[in-house]
């Protein structure tokens, strides 16, 4: 009689095998597709350990940029490694600021990879900012970094964020007024701190789902260093006021970069970004560009 005992030893034993070859294999093809089987089948309610290129996240389930960093091993950090080779050579690439951290997903790697020395990173909704937290710790990076459970906006009030995508906390954007499930949260500006940084010592990484021109109406002192920033132009998600609020950028910043595509600089300014903001609700599966402004 087959007992279960020795059915179990069986099994246990070929799991360590397909382990082993998995571990041992260099098919990056293979290791996501092991990712992907073992992401599908944990359940909605799950948080998930991951552990890829010495660097180490946990991750919520039932979150889509969590699901990509999962599968994929990263998530936005190669658009911010893209970036690195339009900067000047006199950026001595110090301090990295991250405005939407989410779970650290970009500014982790950007520290872990000696891209940045220091972070100052910003998550408003308090799910996304105890995963950032623990996976700075979690990296041993909390040393070189400053982190704040705040949204950046035109001045210091509270707003609401509320989930544009149950599936994607990271899609929580600014509204109007309190909506069921949405979350209070207390704003600053980012001039409040940039007093220390320079053209030459930054970098500013912005996804704010829409919020960004806001987040540049409480940044005018950072704008007049010209400082290099980094934001998601997303035009479906801005407001009838988006091109009014990027006046004071358009004053100080001369080009801009699409991150997405060919090295070609643009010039920074109305005529430009209307056209972008055109061509983008023209594509089809296009819904933003991220731009380096410099």
């Amino acid at each position: 009689m087959f007992s279960k005992k020795k059915f179990y030893r069986i099994l246990e034993s070929l799991i360590k095998k397909i382990l082993n070859y998995i571990n041992n294999s260099d098919s990056s093809a293979l290791k996501k597709t092991i990712r992907s089987a073992v992401w599908y089948t944990s359940g909605a309610k799950k948080v998930l350990f991951s552990e890829v290129n010495d660097q180490k996240y946990l991750l919520p389930g039932s979150d889509l940029i969590s699901q990509l960093m999962y599968i994929d091993g990263n998530f936005d950090y190669p658009i911010l490694k893209n970036s690195l080779k339009f900067l000047e050579k006199k950026n001595s690439r110090t301090t990295l600021v991250n405005v939407g951290a989410h779970v650290g997903t970009t500014c982790i790697p950007a520290i872990k990879n000696k891209n940045f020395k220091n972070l100052i990173a910003f998550e408003p909704v308090k799910k996304s900012f105890r995963f950032l937290k623990a996976n700075i710790i979690l990296n041993e990076i909390e040393n070189k970094t400053k982190i704040y459970n705040l949204a950046l906006s035109s001045k210091k009030t509270k707003l609401y964020l509320s989930e544009r995508n149950k599936y994607n906390i990271g899609s929580s954007r600014v509204v109007k007024k309190k909506k069921k499930n949405s979350e209070k949260v207390q704003t600053d500006i980012l001039d409040n701190y940039t007093k220390n940084l320079n053209k030459n010592n930054s970098l500013i990484f912005i996804d704010a789902e829409g919020h960004e021109p806001y987040i540049l109406l409480g940044a005018r002192k950072t704008i007049q260093k010209k400082i290099p920033i980094i934001i998601e132009f997303y035009p479906q998600l801005l407001d009838k006021n988006w091109l009014k609020n990027f006046s004071l950028a358009f004053k100080n910043y001369k080009y801009f970069y699409i991150l997405q595509e060919k090295k070609l600089k643009r010039k920074f300014n109305k005529k430009n970004l209307i056209s972008l903001f055109n061509k983008i609700n023209l594509e089809k599966n296009v819904y933003y560009k991220d731009l380096l402004i410099i």
